[in-house]
């Protein structure tokens, strides 16, 4: 056996696969900082690679800082989006990252790509959830040609984002629609759809997965009218209202957004709570009592610290300190109803 089997890994040969000094390899590897992002995530990357006789798990690299950008926590979803990266940052405080919450300024496209390149100008990653706009796709390209960007909740193809986070909305808009048609019976009927934004395109993949599965399986209900509430929850009251004038029948109620509350107030002053289909999304302390007052009849749920808690795990392994993790593969739908709701706290 000649000596060069049996010898270690060093720095120089670190150094060398990364293409960088070998005083960038002792500041990486001891903490000292003052190295870029890119070249901190090749030097931990051929670190591993060549196996270098030490515990990289409690190398103490610098700061990454995730930008975690989206509208104002006016509904439970998004405190909740809110609350998951506090959690998160908990949870991985030995990997060094920072997750600053930044809301939009406005709901216009021009507001939101400000605060986009705003928000990254000093971060490492980019969290966003927003809709599709070709002035929104453009910011968040530019951004993701530095940075990696991970789209959450709603995806945004074509920016060059490092990954989707969420739920399959295509699958999760097909099972509100197994459950509506079920509900509802054969006779079938009229149905109002209640969606947040069209230019989501988790909204839209959602309610095109419901249509899909009531065409194909339920003819005897018909979808009226869908109906965009621009993700302000105070407007679906009213929004619900002025559809039963229009269309007294109506007899089921699918809300891809939030607000489904106020849904239930309009329901309740028609005297249709008991009368009328309603399936949602994103189970909450406000969905839960509506479950237990059978008022809504099922919750598609989204688990907002499960997707806080990946998209961290994908900027860490995208910067090699976590490379254990897998690819990432789509949330699985889960469907809450009053007879499986957990235990509170």
């Amino acid at each position: 056996m000649t000596e060069s089997k049996y010898r270690k890994t060093s720095i120089i040969d670190v150094a060398k696969a990364a293409n960088v000094s070998e005083s960038t390899v002792d500041r990486v590897l001891n903490g000292r900082g003052g190295v870029s992002r890119e070249k901190e995530a090749r030097v931990l990357e051929f670190a591993r690679k060549l196996k270098i006789d030490r515990a990289l798990g409690a190398v103490s690299a610098r700061w990454l800082r995730i930008a975690i950008v989206m509208h104002r926590p006016d509904a439970p979803y998004y405190v909740h989006v809110k609350e998951g990266f506090e959690l998160a940052q908990k949870a991985f405080e030995e990997q060094r990252i920072i997750c600053a919450v930044t809301f939009f300024d406005g709901f216009g496209p021009p507001e939101i790509a400000k605060t986009l390149l705003r928000a990254t100008q000093k971060a490492d990653a980019l969290v966003v959830i927003a809709y599709e706009h070709p002035e929104i796709v453009a910011a968040v390209r530019q951004i993701s040609r530095t940075i990696p960007v991970i789209a959450l909740a709603t995806d945004l193809p074509g920016t060059g984002r490092l990954a989707y986070v969420g739920a399959d909305n295509r699958a999760a808009g097909r099972v509100a629609g197994e459950l509506m048609g079920r509900f509802i019976g054969e006779a079938g009927g009229q149905i109002l759809i209640i969606t947040g934004l069209h230019e989501l395109l988790g909204h839209a993949e959602r309610e095109s997965g419901f249509r899909s599965v009531l065409e194909r399986q339920f003819p005897t209900c018909e979808v009226v009218e869908t109906l965009e509430s621009r993700e302000r929850p105070e407007v679906t009251e009213r929004l619900v209202r002025d559809a039963f004038r229009r269309n007294p029948a109506i007899g089921g109620v699918y809300n891809t957004s939030v607000g489904s509350e106020g849904i239930a107030d309009g329901l309740r002053a028609l005297h249709k709570a008991r009368k009328t289909i309603f399936v949602g999304h994103e189970f909450n302390a406000n969905s839960r009592g509506l479950l237990l007052d059978g008022i809504l009849h099922a919750v598609i749920d989204e688990n907002p610290f499960n997707e806080a808690t990946r998209c961290v795990e994908l900027i860490l392994r995208h910067y090699h300190r976590n490379p254990s993790q897998s690819a990432y593969k789509p949330l699985p739908v889960a469907v809450m109803l009053r007879e499986n709701l957990p235990p509170i706290d």
